[in-house]
């Protein structure tokens, strides 16, 4: 059994990112998040950490985090992580890690009514997003 799961609640920390494929009506929202790690290092010195993840949505659910989400909303996204490779305009290969949200939801008093509603992204099954070009 494998198992690819992110879970990940704080800000959404860059604009969104919004394409539309009109050809095939497929929507797609990047966007980044921040998470904050506080410890204490050998000299118990309080050390914080801010790690960055980058984020992609499909369908409608980029449709719903496009409309409704904005930097700053602190929200819970989760799914899988993925990475892809592409070739730059050198002809280097480069990769990104990011997270293909599934599911997301608002954890601000502002959007409490919205959020009680999760929004689930209704993708097909086969994985179709795989095949968007970019």
């Amino acid at each position: 059994m494998d198992l690819n799961k992110v879970m990940l609640i704080w800000r959404i920390t860059s604009d969104l990112e919004v394409k539309k494929m009109w050809d095939s009506w497929i929507s797609v929202v990047n966007f980044s998040l921040a998470t904050n790690r506080v410890y204490k290092n050998k000299s118990w010195e309080k050390i914080e950490e801010a790690e960055f993840h980058r984020c992609v949505a499909f369908w409608k659910l980029a449709d719903v985090i496009w409309q409704y989400a904005s930097k700053w909303v602190k929200i819970f996204v989760e799914w899988r992580l993925r990475t892809r490779q592409w070739e730059d305009q050198s002809w280097n290969k480069r990769y990104t890690t990011e997270i293909t949200v599934n599911n997301f939801n608002f954890c601000e008093s502002k959007w409490k009514s919205w959020s009680n509603n999760t929004v689930n992204n209704n993708t097909p099954s086969n994985n179709e997003e795989d095949e968007i070009p970019f």
